[in-house]
């Protein structure tokens, strides 16, 4: 299968193209909005460097989305209309409605898509995932977690396009980082949002302003269950991390997905009611021919690369799909508005 690159930024180069390419798929080209980005990671890698991306397009079967989130439906979309597959980067989108357009359009022309949730392709995260499925913690009683970065933590640092609402968003944090958060809930307890309360600030004043926000909490509603989550990209103090507790009522189970590591720099310990942590070892069956030693990042999307170009030669959809990047979008637009409103809001 012939994929196309779109973004030319670190995370394409560090990820994304040496997944497919490990994974098997022929790296058609690399299309950026800035022609100079685009050539430096072709030369690289040994490809080619498209100027135009219907060019692109007009040379690939699928295309792997790694650009700012304002062009995520738009590129998307034109991709889907143009025949071709879509692996996309998360977040789906900046708003439900731009993320159920691009569902729509991969159902209207039948076209298989996957939204890139690094998690999903995590060793820990699976076997927590099969450990809540066989039974292990029972019936889920509340949950608990949150993803905290200092990658804004410098009042005197630069005002990055994730931090432009127009851009990354209205959420801010509670998108970028809420994204993989909200995906991790629902992959490893199974349960779906049902309602939420938050409180988000700006809490750093810069010379170019901040204009979506910076930190948040996050009460929830899982059916029966109850959440309670917080998120943060001006966290100092410690590295970014990644954490979500389930308490059961046979069992517990705390689960810390690899970050800036290696694939194996992940945590995962299971308590039984009544009882203490242990650390639980991983499924090495979920390997599936990788090598725990490889990158974070490269390591979850070698996996997700794999499923994606599983799922075009057999046409069935993968995990995570487009629809459930669309239902992290709806759980994090349901987040927003319900700081707008200080009240609990209700996911349809």
């Amino acid at each position: 299968m012939r994929i196309g690159i779109v973004g030319a930024g670190w995370w394409a180069g560090f990820a994304h193209l040496p997944a497919f390419k490990d994974a098997g798929a022929e790296i058609a080209g690399i299309y950026s909005r800035t022609p100079a980005h685009a050539q430096k990671l072709a030369e690289q890698f040994g490809v080619r460097a498209f100027e135009s991306y219907e060019d692109l397009l007009a040379a690939c079967d699928g295309v792997a989305i790694s650009t700012t989130d304002d062009t995520h439906a738009p590129l998307g979309i034109r991709a889907l209309q143009a025949g071709k597959h879509l692996f996309m980067d998360k977040p789906l989108a900046r708003t439900v409605q731009e993320g159920q357009a691009i569902v729509d359009a991969a159902r209207a022309h039948r076209r298989i898509g996957l939204t890139a949730f690094t998690s999903r392709g995590d060793l820990a995260a699976e076997t927590a995932q099969g450990l809540v499925q066989s039974g292990e913690v029972g019936e889920i009683l509340y949950v608990r977690g949150y993803f905290h970065g200092g990658f804004m933590g410098d009042p005197q640092g630069p005002t990055t396009w994730r931090a432009k609402a127009e851009i990354g968003g209205a959420g801010g944090v509670l998108a970028d980082l809420g994204a993989h958060l909200f995906d991790l809930v629902r992959m490893v307890t199974g349960l779906e949002f049902t309602q939420v309360m938050a409180q988000a600030h700006i809490h750093l004043k810069r010379p170019d302003p901040v204009t979506n926000f910076d930190e948040g909490a996050v009460l929830a509603r899982l059916g029966e269950a109850s959440g309670a989550f917080s998120l943060s990209r001006v966290h100092i103090g410690a590295d970014q991390r990644l954490e979500l507790e389930i308490q059961g009522s046979k069992g517990a189970l705390k689960l810390s997905p690899a970050l800036w590591g290696r694939g194996n720099s992940f945590q995962l310990l299971l308590a039984r009611r009544p009882g203490f942590y242990q650390e639980v070892a991983p499924d090495p069956g979920l390997l599936r021919g990788r090598n725990p030693e490889s990158p974070w990042g490269y390591f979850q999307f070698l996996e997700l690369a794999r499923r994606f170009l599983e799922g075009v030669r057999t046409h069935r959809q993968p995990s995570p799909s487009l629809e459930d990047g669309l239902a992290a979008q709806r759980v994090i637009e349901a987040v927003v508005q319900s700081n707008q409103q200080q009240e609990w809001v209700a996911l349809e």
